[in-house]
């Protein structure tokens, strides 16, 4: 298991090493989306990302190694959770859990929402197991949301000994 990192606001020297963790159109696909383009340039990947609209964080090891990105943004009432990855060397070890909970608390402290959200593809097991395990539970898929047939829709309470039902 991981030892505690740091969640510390992305900037622009990490964009390099993000873009790395993607050697193909399908890896970036589930963690982007289907609008994220393939092959990227930096230019792309940045707009692709919606860096400016979106708060983005990444989770450092205590060596200072970047080892887990994910982004935040208020959606339907909710902070939503977006484009979570662990590195690829940092994979199974933790770190994207240590990501989402780290990223709750900084929604906890702000104290503007109950729960927070986001969504999964169906097939990326991995993740949705991570997920679950964090308290997140399946939903009733947002009618505004598109990829209704491929993904999740998944909430959980901000304050897990708070039940909040939409």
């Amino acid at each position: 298991m991981s030892r505690t990192c740091v969640l510390k606001p992305a900037t622009d020297r990490d964009i390099d090493e993000l873009m790395s963790w993607f050697p193909d159109a399908g890896s970036v696909g589930i963690w982007g989306g289907p609008k994220f383009r393939y092959p990227f340039t930096r230019d792309s990947f940045v707009q692709d990302c919606a860096i400016e609209k979106m708060s983005s964080y990444t989770l450092r090891a205590p060596d200072g190694r970047m080892v887990a990105f994910g982004q935040r943004y208020a959606r339907s009432d909710r902070a939503h959770l977006a484009r979570l990855i662990a590195s690829p060397a940092a994979r199974r070890q933790g770190y994207g859990q240590q990501l989402i909970e780290a990223l709750i608390e900084t929604v906890r402290q702000e104290g503007k929402y109950r729960d927070v959200s986001l969504f999964v593809y169906r097939h990326n097991e991995p993740a949705y197991r991570c997920y679950r395990q964090l308290g997140f539970q399946v939903q009733p898929y947002p009618e505004n949301a598109v990829l209704r047939e491929q993904c999740y829709f998944l909430t959980r309470p901000v304050d897990p000994g708070i039940t909040v039902y939409r």
